[in-house]
């Protein structure tokens, strides 16, 4: 597994892309106390800035994410990326810099939707990466849902962890929105884990040189995937659609679980790469 800063900056990012969005809705919904949201806002911040620390150790030296600008004269890929990482995080810290600062309250209104707008644009920025003709087993619809169902799943299990941690000051608006995450989470597990059977389905019937079960631990890494995915999501949201709202041990253990199960998706997805012009 030679590309594991990219696995965890791929998982890392999209997961915090899905914990801000899920913690916007709850403030659009739920309207919780403000001084506990703002600290959720930036725990979301720092899972980015994780991520963000595992995509720069990819380029060997820090310094050369600067020389990668230098493709948006021809439209990399790899630059426009960068460009909605720094999109989406401005406009994230902005929102919740207003929140913090208490000021500027229409415009906290308007940069909360843009910036969760822009959270699925980075997304789908990350995907168009790899979204490559000459790479045979990326280069299909199931690479955008794999990414986006990462958001989907970790997203409100990272923002309901956070709000258990601050339950006793963000009052009864806490426990309805934790019922609502752990729902959420049961549904975007059960779509996930069907696409993920659809997706195993397709690169087995893969036109190419080789099977990528073949050349991939495919074995190990879906048990772990499934496993993990099922046993994190029903472990919170059993506890979350019976009351149990205020166990954070719980949501740490199940954020830890789903975060696994998605780098062990990850690594399978590297790993399974093969190039069309290869074995020719």
């Amino acid at each position: 597994m030679s590309e594991l800063s990219l696995v965890f900056f791929t998982v890392l990012a999209q997961s915090a892309v899905g914990m801000f969005i899920a913690l916007g809705l709850v403030e659009l919904f739920f309207k919780p106390e403000r001084k506990g949201m703002n600290i959720a806002f930036m725990a979301s911040l720092a899972l980015l800035g994780l991520g963000a620390m595992a995509s720069v150790t990819h380029l060997g030296q820090p310094f050369r994410m600067f020389n990668v600008m230098f493709g948006l004269a021809h439209l990399s890929a790899l630059s426009l990326e960068i460009v909605a990482l720094s999109l989406f995080g401005g406009a994230a810290f902005t929102y919740t810099a207003l929140r913090v600062l208490n000021i500027q309250p229409t415009l906290q209104k308007l940069t909360l939707p843009a910036a969760m707008a822009l959270g699925v644009v980075f997304i789908l920025a990350i995907v168009n990466v790899y979204r490559l003709p000459t790479v045979v087993s990326w280069n299909s619809h199931w690479t955008t849902f794999q990414f986006l169902m990462t958001a989907g799943v970790v997203g409100p299990i990272a923002a309901a962890m956070a709000l258990r941690v601050l339950a006793p000051q963000l009052g009864k608006a806490q426990a309805c929105a934790d019922r609502t995450l752990g729902m959420a989470a049961l549904i975007t597990m059960a779509i996930s884990l069907i696409g993920f059977g659809g997706y195993a389905v397709w690169l087995g019937q893969l036109d190419a040189y080789t099977n990528p079960f073949a050349i991939a631990n495919a074995e190990a890494f879906t048990m772990a995937r499934i496993g993990l995915m099922a046993s994190g999501v029903v472990l919170f949201a059993s506890q979350a659609l019976r009351g149990n709202n205020k166990n954070a041990g719980i949501t740490i253990a199940a954020f830890l679980m789903v975060v696994m199960a998605e780098l062990s998706g990850r690594a399978f997805f590297y790993d399974a790469f093969i190039s069309a012009s290869s074995g020719m």
